[in-house]
């Protein structure tokens, strides 16, 4: 007599536990999000940048070049580094110099040094990775504008505004979302790319973002380096003004 077994499926395939958990991840990031009653991050990027510069693209790559060159430096130094001790004279009149490590106060300087030029170093790249744009939604709202007493039935005015969504490359809080007003936020030609300068806090000074133009798509579609700024700029030019 033959006993057939069978085997219950599980829930949750393991290939598909990953994706499950950055879906679940990302659904809390965007709880209390501006702009999460919009169509993020499904709508199509106004700008996306596809070929990030080497500094953003390899940053970890760097940053341990650069922990390995201070870790040697700062070996090197406190082992080897000598100064003149003495000069010693030989039977046949010949002269030689003894050294000697450098006293602990000067090794403990240089070694300062080296962990500053290294802080400076990955500071650097840190930065360059919160300066650089990875993408950009342009998405249109309506809203209320505020009015004194009036008649219930009087119409009130529909003030349109955009909302502005950008990621950057940073890995601490890489996207942000404000409304679009000239006054506080501008997207400006600097040299052959685009520069966004906005105020994210009142009272603060303003933030500066690069919209490289190389390897850019404009509303999901690729643009020569040599229009992709003009395009940028007339395309923001008719949706935000």
């Amino acid at each position: 007599m033959w006993t057939v077994i069978q085997r219950r499926r599980p829930l949750f395939g393991a290939r598909n536990a990953s994706s499950y958990a950055s879906a679940f991840l990302d659904s809390i990031k965007d709880v209390g999000h501006p702009a999460r009653h919009l169509t993020y991050p499904k709508a199509t990027p106004f700008y996306e940048q596809l070929k990030p510069i080497p500094s953003v693209r390899y940053t970890k790559s760097f940053l341990f070049l650069t922990a390995l060159a201070v870790s040697l430096a700062m070996d090197v130094t406190w082992r080897y580094w000598p100064q003149k001790q003495i000069t010693i004279t030989k039977e046949d009149g010949t002269t030689e110099v003894a050294y000697a490590p450098r006293p602990i106060s000067h090794r403990l300087l240089m070694l300062t040094m080296h962990l500053g030029i290294g802080a400076s170093v990955a500071a650097y790249l840190v930065n360059k990775r919160r300066m650089h744009v990875h993408k950009v939604w342009l998405l249109p709202r309506t809203v209320q504008k505020k009015q004194g007493k009036t008649p219930s039935n009087a119409p009130q005015e529909i003030k349109p505004t955009i909302d502005v969504v950008v990621k950057t490359y940073s890995w601490h809080s890489p996207r942000f979302t404000f409304a679009y007003n000239p006054s506080v936020a501008g997207f400006t030609s600097s040299g052959e790319n685009v520069t966004l300068r906005v105020a994210l806090e009142p009272g603060k000074p303003e933030n500066t973002f690069i919209l490289k133009t190389k390897g850019a798509l404009v509303d999901g579609k690729a643009v020569p380096r040599i229009l992709a700024k003009d395009s940028i700029l007339s395309s923001l030019h008719s949706k935000i003004v």
